[in-house]
């Protein structure tokens, strides 16, 4: 399917954000075709919304406001969707959850979800925020979170905004590092998994992580 073929739907939904955030039928078609030159879908137009106060015009403020909170909504619903035992047993269902949460950030983020000893989730946390293609992480840190938290078991999560699904060298150097620093307080790393906009990575089903 084409951007042309998707347009009426797109339309309809840049319609409704616009009944929401501009008053008057005149602005409100204003609206729509700014955004329809600009956005192609409205996961676009969400994920490309400024959150710095300073990089938003007054006209743009009610726009950034409402994308903002259907983001969190979406966020938030993804994670209810996610099953309360075994996070492991519904791998399609983390799938979607880690490609909701992720897949559309412009900046690599690094993620940690924190399992007990039965894979159920005690904790999905955010651990830093990098450039568009690197972000800082430190096993120390990694492995004063596990301590704090009771994990028996994690798993790391980083996005690639410029698309490359295949780890990197520093990937796969940074995944080892943290691993044996993870095997010195017998928490297991269960896999690293890397997110693109259109797919996601898996370090385990790559091989690439040391055998249990």
């Amino acid at each position: 399917m084409t951007i042309t073929d998707r347009l009426p739907s797109v339309r309809e939904s840049f319609h409704k954000i616009a009944s929401f955030v501009v008053a008057g039928k005149d602005a409100r078609k204003e609206l729509v075709e700014r955004l329809l030159r600009h956005h192609s879908s409205l996961a676009e137009l969400i994920s490309s919304q400024p959150t710095d106060r300073k990089a938003i015009s007054r006209d743009d403020v009610p726009l950034a406001v409402f994308c903002a909170v259907l983001k969190e909504l979406a966020h938030r619903y993804g994670r209810s969707l996610l099953p309360e035992g075994n996070l492991l047993e519904q791998p399609e269902l983390l799938k979607d959850y880690l490609m909701v949460q992720m897949a559309r950030e412009r900046v690599e983020q690094f993620r940690l979800l924190f399992l007990d000893d039965r894979k159920h989730l005690i904790r999905d946390e955010v651990q830093s925020h990098g450039t568009i293609n690197h972000v800082s992480v430190y096993p120390r840190e990694i492995a004063k979170r596990c301590l704090a938290l009771g994990a028996a078991g994690i798993i790391m999560v980083h996005n690639h905004p410029g698309g490359q699904v295949n780890p990197s060298r520093g990937d796969i150097t940074m995944t080892q590092a943290i691993q044996k620093a993870l095997a010195v307080i017998d928490v297991c790393l269960i896999d690293h998994v890397i997110i693109t906009r259109k797919t996601q990575t898996s370090f385990r089903q790559l091989g690439l992580l040391d055998n249990d």
